[in-house]
């Protein structure tokens, strides 16, 4: 590749990383180590493979087999180095100066060096290997260009300076070349490491290694003797000598298991969930932690694709108006939805992030409840009661009415589209709710364009605004108001994506705000999404297990399981 040689580098004028920081683990709370922490998921694995693990089952699984280079901490949101020991950047921050810790091993006990982590991206890169990293590796469209100066060393040369450049890191499990460049180079990587695999050829850096899988099941993973990370007290980590993943279809068995002793962890609950649990809380048996608005949030949107099939001319023009947007935002009764459906446990959003974020801008518009004034904007485009029913209509005399498709199978997803009725029943409107079942729901929203208006629930992997990547430009795949443009349709689309593009490129946080509070400006008044709540994050905890610092980016308890213990009253289970 082009990068400059390790030999050359001292021309550059380097700037250390100021972001990425170390952190010591913090030594248990009480001596010892050991025991076997236990948790519950709705389904297996589908995969060992890195490369195509797209579900939360299999990357859980593997966040604590395998590691990054550098992982961001959940509780601070911040990036921190872990197979990477320093990091610098060249003047104009295009340059990327990684060194890995000397020693690293992975869990077979063989070294680990810039080849393997040279090997992952170009397994990453490949184009006979379609992967959602390969997308989220690319800058401007561009690959990352890798280049290893020694055995310790490598120059990652971008297209252009990326402020969120190391949070990409976080989501890059380093692949074992020693094992996986044979059936790579063989062309069977594709079907390596699938659940038939046997345990022992799944190797990572991670604290912990496979011992069993058992499909329908269980996953059981023991300690890895080799891992690196040690203890403010130089203890080898992890504590734990075993973690156990049962797998439990059924949500009411889930929290039973858990109320029986069987689960140490329970997450996400919901707040009735949470109200069950509140005899062992009080008991001090369980913690019940509330870390308040998750980042999944419910939006509502039309669809404003001009290629939509059987979209009616006058639909589309109202759909198209930002006044009817805006409408339908003043309609909608959000401290009912948190009160009714959340039991208090949620949050209304009017932009694309909570009140509680630090990326959050007090002055975007807001959408309080207010019926009188949803009615006033749709008579100002012409949608009134023209026959007296207490419906309205619009000046062809067409009938104010859409559907909204929405999940199937969905409790809170169909409750919330129901109240959502009810409440532009009571300005006029006339909605039906279409669930579906997922396959179906997105190949209309993504692919065939065949539906009127969307409910569902938006989730991001990251508190970054970098995690609004694939959302907010013309071109991103959840930009499902009109996806994947071509080029931006509207004059506020493209300010959106110059923006977007502007402040990934800025380094200065207070640039980055001011840029992305303009985006929350520009997305408030347009209203292409209606965001309405945000759910709390609830998680449980048996009192026993220790060192949990939950935070609300996934995975949002394990991902410091090697600090994670059980008390050594309860370890020997």
């Amino acid at each position: 590749m082009n990068s400059a040689k390790i030999t050359r580098l001292g021309m550059l004028l380097l700037v250390s990383v100021t972001a990425c920081g170390q952190r010591v683990p913090s030594p248990p709370s009480s001596a010892g180590a050991g025991g076997r922490l236990v948790l519950a998921q709705t389904a297996g694995p589908k995969t060992f493979n890195p490369l195509f693990a797209d579900d939360q089952e299999s990357l859980s699984v593997l966040s604590c087999l395998m590691a990054p280079l550098i992982r961001i901490n959940r509780q601070t949101g911040q990036p921190e180095l872990e197979l990477a020991e320093s990091l610098s950047y060249s003047r104009d921050r295009t340059q990327l100066i990684l060194r890995l810790r000397r020693g690293l091993t992975f869990s077979d006990g063989h070294p680990l060096t810039a080849d393997d982590v040279l090997f992952t991206f170009e397994v990453i890169y490949d184009p006979n290997l379609p992967n959602a990293l390969a997308d989220l590796l690319k800058i401007g469209g561009q690959k990352i260009a890798v280049h290893r100066e020694d055995e310790l060393t490598l120059t990652f040369t971008l297209p252009y300076a990326y402020a969120p450049i190391e949070r990409l890191f976080d989501a890059i499990f380093i692949l074992p070349r020693h094992r996986l460049e044979r059936p790579y180079r063989e062309g069977r990587f594709r079907s390596a490491w699938g659940l038939s695999t046997p345990a022992s050829d799944i190797v990572g850096a991670g604290p912990f290694r496979l011992k069993e899988y058992v499909p329908g099941q269980r996953t059981v993973l023991v300690r890895n003797p080799y891992y690196w990370k040690r203890d403010a007290q130089k203890r080898r980590l992890p504590y734990l000598d075993e973690l156990l993943f049962l797998i439990v279809p059924d949500r009411n068995t889930r929290l039973l298991k858990f109320q029986q002793g069987e689960l140490d962890l329970l997450a996400p609950i919901t707040p009735e969930e949470a109200a069950r649990l509140q005899p062992q809380v009080e008991a001090r048996a369980v913690r019940v932690l509330d870390l308040g608005p998750s980042l999944i949030s419910e939006v509502l949107w039309f669809n404003l694709n001009p290629q939509a099939p059987s979209l009616p001319p006058w639909k589309r023009a109202w759909f198209q108006d930002a006044r009817f947007r805006q409408a339908i935002a003043f309609a909608i009764d959000r401290q009912a939805l948190v009160e009714v459906l959340f039991s208090g446990k949620a949050t209304p959003v009017w932009g694309p992030v909570p009140p509680s974020s630090p990326w959050y801008h007090p002055g975007a518009r807001t959408y309080p409840y207010d019926p009188i004034r949803a009615r006033a904007l749709l008579a100002e485009m012409g949608l009134t009661d023209r026959d007296g029913d207490g419906r309205l209509e619009d000046r062809q005399g067409h009938p104010v009415a859409f559907t909204i498709v929405t999940t199937a199978g969905n409790p809170i997803r169909e409750r919330l589209g129901l109240m959502i009725q009810e409440d532009l029943r009571k300005v006029g409107l006339q909605v039906q709710l279409v669930p579906l079942e997922a396959k179906s729901l997105f190949a209309r929203i993504e692919q065939s364009f065949d539906y009127e208006a969307g409910l569902l629930g938006l989730a991001l992997g990251d508190t970054d605004p970098s995690a609004l990547n694939n959302v907010l430009p013309s071109w991103g795949t959840s930009h499902w108001w009109y996806p994947r443009q071509k080029a931006p349709a509207t004059e506020w689309e493209r300010q959106i994506d110059e923006l977007m593009d502007e402040q990934m490129r800025t380094f200065d946080p207070a640039r980055r705000k001011a840029l992305f509070d303009r985006v929350q400006e520009i997305m408030a008044e347009q209203v292409p999404f209606i965001y309405l709540v945000a759910r709390d994050l609830i998680v449980a905890a048996k009192a026993h297990v220790e060192n949990l610092k939950p935070g609300l980016i996934p995975d949002f308890l394990l991902w410091n399981v090697e600090e994670l213990r059980i008390h050594p009253r309860a370890a020997h289970r």
